[in-house]
């Protein structure tokens, strides 16, 4: 494992073959995870199974609870927080916030291929020399390797997650609903409102998403609400009427019925079946 720290700033950035285990979980990272071995890398994210085959990266966010068994090997790994490199802030440069981190597919896994997988192998062997070069243009130079990284990846993820790559702009425009689904889907649950902070139509952002995505603007609010609610009946105690409080639905009953609609259970049956996935029972 080799790691950059800036004390100052509480800046780090690291590189890892596995998963170290004390990034497991700390809220903190962003990170890529890329199996760059001969056998699939076997995760859970969150309550869902992910099947990592080779030549696969995923990338994922602080938001999301991680475990995974990287016994047969092959999986290399890079964490980064904010105080080092921020999608938010630096958005203009790499164009990857909504689609790679905050989007709606939430963990979205890439499929590389031979040529993409040789220059990810390439700037790994660059990453690695300059971790190894504590000089005072090292932190400028990790940060313009991983953003060499984030652009490659936010191109395979136009072709391989959206429909088409062919208009710039509708694409910005799904990052930036999806962005601001992000940020206020706990107190903003319909298209107009969204559409009215974009200045935008609520049937224009309709009709991108149908050119675009696979879901649409009212999917990707509810798939977001529904991510949230799962992870809080995953790990925390808070009764199903709490957890609807929180998510901003003062009438339980509208709250249980979304959640029974999206995932086919009621609260209490997807609570009970945390053991029965804990333990990898189908």
């Amino acid at each position: 494992m080799q790691e950059f720290k800036n004390a100052e700033i509480d800046a780090r950035f690291t590189m890892a073959h596995g998963f170290p285990d004390q990034y497991v979980n700390q809220g903190r990272y962003m990170m890529f995870l890329w199996n760059d071995g001969d056998h699939s890398v076997h995760l859970l994210i969150d309550e869902q199974k992910i099947e990592l085959r080779p030549d696969h990266l995923l990338c994922t966010t602080y938001l999301h609870k991680v475990q995974i068994d990287n016994s047969r090997g092959g999986l290399k790994s890079l964490f980064f927080n904010r105080e080092f490199y921020c999608v938010h802030t630096y958005d203009s440069e790499v164009s990857c916030n909504g689609l790679l981190f905050f989007g709606s597919n939430s963990t979205p896994v890439l499929k590389l291929d031979r040529n993409e997988a040789n220059r990810l192998r390439t700037l790994f062997s660059v990453l690695e020399e300059e971790f190894a070069i504590a000089d005072s243009n090292q932190e400028e130079m990790l940060r313009i390797l991983l953003k060499r990284l984030i652009i490659r990846c936010t191109r395979m993820a136009k072709d391989q997650i959206l429909k088409s790559n062919d208009k710039q702009s509708d694409i910005d425009l799904i990052r930036t609903f999806n962005v601001l689904v992000e940020e206020h889907f706990k107190t903003i649950k319909s298209v107009s409102e969204y559409a009215d902070l974009m200045h935008k139509s609520p049937k224009t952002i309709t009709n991108i998403f149908g050119k675009y995505s696979e879901d649409s603007p009212l999917q990707v609010i509810h798939k977001r609400v529904i991510m949230e609610a799962k992870r809080l009946l995953y790990y925390t105690d808070k009764t199903a009427k709490e957890i609807g409080y929180e998510l901003g639905y003062s009438d339980p009953a509208q709250f249980s019925k979304l959640f029974k609609n999206h995932t086919g259970f009621t609260t209490t049956e997807f609570k009970n079946q945390k053991n029965r996935v804990l333990s990898g029972q189908n």
